[in-house]
């Protein structure tokens, strides 16, 4: 059966904006997070290798609101792979983008918070609709993790994961599996 002009231009328009379309980067961050429903207890799952968790074979984050409705305490707890005790650190966390709620600032607790002059500024690149998970990182890419309900999420769920991460823009070529 003889191809048309028509249905050649056709195809070619389309496989021109799939291509185009697979080329346009992913969305910069999430749209928006309910706040109601990223709150409480998060197990990092996948994160890029970093010198200050190096030692940490397992991550549990409590992310509790505050008196403010831009406030948050975070503890994150830490079992370190040589001995299997748990290291705590405790931060504070205050929205900086009320408009999305995807944009954080952690500043340690304690003495050593500095009246909140040090602290680090963490975005919510994308989560799942349930919340099931997320991929918190940095502003510029260099670091990220990715945060499950579940302390032992399927493979499935890893490997979709990593994946957006990769869409997102985040180097994927060395990743660290935690909590397994």
């Amino acid at each position: 059966m003889p191809v048309s002009a028509k249905q050649i231009v056709a195809t070619t328009a389309l496989a021109a904006t799939l291509t185009l379309l697979n080329a346009v980067p992913a969305a910069a961050q999430a749209t928006a997070v309910n706040l109601d429903q990223f709150d409480g207890r998060w197990f990092e799952t996948i994160r890029s290798p970093n010198d200050v968790q190096k030692p940490c074979s397992r991550a549990q984050i409590d992310f509790t609101p505050q008196g403010r409705a831009d406030r948050y305490q975070i503890s994150v707890a830490c079992t370190r792979q040589s001995d299997g005790k748990v290291e705590t650190l405790r931060a504070n966390a205050r929205i900086t983008d009320t408009t999305t709620n995807a944009k954080f600032r952690f500043s340690l607790a304690g003495l050593l918070s500095f009246g909140g002059l040090a602290g680090q500024n963490y975005w919510v690149w994308d989560h799942a609709p349930d919340y099931s998970w997320a991929i918190m990182g940095l502003p510029n890419k260099s670091d990220w993790w990715v945060w499950t309900r579940s302390a032992t999420p399927s493979d499935a769920i890893r490997t979709r994961t990593v994946a957006r991460a990769r869409a997102l823009g985040f180097d994927t070529d060395s990743v660290v599996h935690t909590g397994r």
